[in-house]
């Protein structure tokens, strides 16, 4: 009599208990092109594979006679001829060494009790062995979709009854989309922080289609698996035709019953491992050739240094960099001694470029106990804090530095880390709180500390404003305390508004208050407006509405005109609600003349909605702020963004660039007067197009630029703009260097400020080195330039 448990009931299971199942089993891989035969690379595997079962759902697993193939040519016909592989007796060795014990509790969750000694890439064939035989329970329809256990995770299957005998099933097929499974996540490359396109860190799943078909023979009167027969194919995308056709691997399992013994034993110990059916990661372990091999090609690349051969270092340094990749984090650890001997800086570069755990692990801490220099720990920790998938630990070594060394790149360092950490993990850890305290601390009493690092720890807020607010909500409310007191200077008061910028703006009556307070300062009440216009209510716009007409203040008055008028008129997607609120709001009221935008602050807005058949609307905006000084006339204050929105998501903020604070009026003709900068350069750059350029472009810069298609020009870009560099730089030493800021951001995420005093050392850099920078690119990028600009006319 079968010992039933109520565990187990018959029903879960297809393996009668106190029997043993022998199959053959066949798993070849290959991967290729198809139709390019002698490209292909082929891998076989044949064994023979003994499930044994002494308790019903609870097995033994045992392989052996296994050999290893590998595929050598191809013959007149195409098919591939193998050969046994060098290690094919260590291989049989491996798999025939430890028996494998599993259970299945009602006939769902697969459990494996491996031995202690049995090595991971091992372990997972014999997974896939288990996963080709669990033929999903067959009830009384033909076609259901159940969710299975299998070397992928769960997966969603597809189970069709192909052909029955009487009542009992004797063809099953299923089918799976792996993509679909939650544990299909192959592996992640490398990538340098430095890297423009970030996306590849991601788990290349993204890149592949993969899908998996099953075909069962069952026994009509056991019901046990007679023969099965998996397919799996794994198709790289970007190399594809029509997503069927071009770069794949093919795998084929097979299993073939050829006995099935009776046996007496009972007996079943689980063992103290416990692990589940979905593959384990396997990093293989590099022999010590492999350290020695990084070591002999930093070797080589200090020795070309030295001999100046440049032609051939970079090469080099990309092998280096592949090579350190490829070590673990002991082996890292104890050659970096060694590799710091021969070249301190191309270890360090090569460390960065790595993009790995194991390699930028040691990194920050190698660096404060050498004493390097502060600046190069500041560059170090902010490439760092750029490379995706934080662990806690490279979270806390970064809190850590930017603590100590309170700079402007490790503090936005730790904003963009905390950012990707929270992202990432969705916890709110002691790590978290530990830097909330932190910046807590830093905006005490009001804002009242020195100004420089306060104005600093505020940018940094608003820059993981998200995150924090959910971490600790009392940081907000300091932050709220910094907007309403009148202690701190203005540039405070307007960094505090400015942090609130990714935050939950609900029931801020504090934005209100600024905004309607005449007193105020005009760039302290505009940088509350627009703070406030990220949510408004409708209270707040019919106040807004009803009070503009008797504003005081012509600067404050044109500005949130301007700003009303664009926001009537946009065609953004994502402000379609806003722009009912404000609809309502002027039924009652009337928007004042947007007077001369040469002397008074405006908003600037231009946007364009297209909807594609099959797709999405997206919309696309441009959106500019310039705040002028109401004593003089003069901007004090501006702001460039680009937005892309596709309907169902929220808007990107592609790029922002600002510039704000006083006394920068001489600066700001030297870039953007008649002759300055940035009017004469772009006169060059598009002459140098052939002045291709369209109309809307031109009418913009013959108002703010005083452009001239006609206007002659320096045939040569590099030669007619080196002068305007020059000109530029000896313009702004000449001048009293102004307490101005500008900062950057990118997709939303502030990478950092400067103050305009760091022109003058950055023009020293320029004057020295941008000559042949310029050739280079202008030699690269002629008909890209002409290209892009021309697109400009889609909107």
């Amino acid at each position: 009599m079968e010992n039933v448990s109520p565990s187990c009931p018959k029903e879960a299971t297809r393996f009668k208990h106190l029997r043993k199942y022998m199959y053959n089993y066949e798993a070849e891989s290959s991967s290729g092109v198809p139709g390019t035969a002698d490209s292909r690379s082929i891998t076989k595997i044949n064994c023979k594979v003994e499930l044994e079962v002494p308790q019903l759902c609870n097995f033994i697993l045992k392989t052996s006679q296994c050999t290893l193939k590998e595929v050598y040519g191809f013959n007149a016909e195409g098919k591939p001829l193998l050969k046994k592989t060098k290690n094919s007796e260590e291989f049989a060795a491996a798999m025939s060494k430890y028996e494998l014990r599993l259970g299945v509790p009602e006939g769902k969750k697969v459990f494996l009790y491996p031995e202690k000694g049995e090595p991971k890439h091992i372990l997972n064939i014999k997974r896939g062995i288990i996963s080709a035989l669990l033929v999903p329970p067959e009830t009384e329809e033909d076609k259901q979709v159940l969710f299975t256990d299998t070397v992928y995770g769960n997966c969603s299957t597809h189970v069709t009854v192909m052909t029955r005998k009487g009542n009992v099933a004797t063809q099953i097929s299923t089918e799976r989309d792996l993509q679909q499974c939650d544990s299909f996540q192959p592996i992640s490359t490398g990538v340098s922080p430095l890297a423009l396109i970030q996306g590849l860190v991601r788990p290349l799943s993204t890149l592949l289609s993969s899908s998996q078909s099953c075909q069962y023979t069952l026994d009509s009167k056991r019901k046990h698996v007679s023969e099965a027969i998996c397919k799996e194919q794994h198709l790289l995308l970007p190399f594809s035709y029509k997503n069927k056709y071009g770069m794949m691997t093919h795998i084929t399992q097979t299993l073939k019953l050829e006995d099935t013994p009776k046996t007496n034993s009972r007996f079943f110990n689980a063992g103290t491992e416990k692990v589940g059916l979905a593959f384990e990661s396997t990093k293989s372990t590099l022999p010590p050739k492999q350290a020695e091999a990084v070591l002999t090609t930093l070797q080589e690349l200090e020795k070309l240094s030295i001999s100046e051969q440049n032609a051939q270092r970079a090469n080099l340094f990309k092998k280096l960099v592949t090579e350190l990749r490829g070590l673990n984090e002991e082996a890292v650890k104890s050659l970096l001694p060694q590799l710091i001997e021969v070249s301190s800086p191309i270890t360090l570069q090569a460390l960065v470029q790595c993009g790995q755990p194991q390699c930028y692990t040691h990194i920050l801490q190698w660096l404060k106990s050498e004493k390097a220099h502060p600046l190069l720990i500041d560059v170090v920790t902010y490439l760092v804090a750029l490379i995706p998938e934080p662990s806690t630990q490279r979270l806390r070594e970064i809190f850590n530095t930017a603590r100590e060394q309170q700079s402007r790149a490790t503090l936005y360092a730790l904003s963009h880390v905390v950012n990707n950490y929270h992202q990432m993990t969705q916890e709110m850890t002691q790590d978290l709180q530990d830097i909330a305290d932190y910046l807590l601390e830093q905006i005490r009493n009001e804002c009242t500390g020195d100004e420089d690092h306060t104005y600093l720890i505020l940018r940094v807020i608003g820059n993981m404003g998200r995150t924090m607010e959910q971490v600790m909500p009392r940081l907000k409310s300091s932050v709220l305390k910094c907007i309403r007191s009148a202690k701190p200077s203005l540039l405070i008061q307007k960094a505090a508004i400015q942090a609130l910028r990714k935050m939950e703006l609900r029931d801020e009556g504090i934005l209100l208050q600024t905004f309607v307070d005449g007193a105020a300062p005009v760039d302290k009440r505009l940088a509350a407006y627009l703070m406030l216009m990220r949510g408004p209510s409708q209270a707040d716009i019919n106040k807004i509405a009803r009070i503009l007409p008797r504003e005081q203040n012509e600067q404050v008055k044109n500005f949130v005109a301007s700003h009303i008028a664009n926001i009537l008129n946009s065609e953004e997607l994502d402000i379609q609600d806003l722009k009912n609120l404000v609809k309502e709001a002027l039924k009652e009221s009337q928007l004042p003349t947007v007077m001369d935008f040469k002397k008074f602050s405006r908003n600037y807005h231009l946007s364009k909605s297209v909807s594609l058949p099959s797709l999405d609307p997206v919309s696309a905006t441009i959106e500019g702020n310039l705040i002028f000084d109401p004593n003089n006339y003069l901007p004090k204050e501006s702001m460039l963004k680009t937005t892309l929105t596709v309907f169902g998501f929220a808007p990107t903020d592609l790029v922002e660039i600002g510039l704000e604070g006083k006394g920068f009026e001489p600066t700001l003709e030297a870039l953007f007067g008649k002759k300055g900068f940035f009017p004469d350069s772009v006169n060059k750059a598009l002459y140098w197009v052939n002045g291709r350029v369209p109309d809307h472009v031109s009418k913009v810069l013959v108002d703010h630029f005083d452009y001239i298609k006609e206007d002659k020009h320096e045939q040569d870009m590099v030669n007619g703009i080196m002068p305007i560099v020059e000109k530029l730089i000896n313009d702004l030493k000449s001048k009293e260097i102004p307490e101005a800021r500008a900062y950057l951001r990118i997709l939303g995420e502030e990478l950092g400020f400067v103050r305009l005093q760091d022109l003058q050392l950055l023009g020293r850099l320029l004057l020295s080195d941008l000559p042949d920078s310029l050739k280079i690119l202008a030699t690269q990028s002629r008909e890209r330039a002409y290209i892009s600009f021309k697109d400009t006319s889609l909107l």
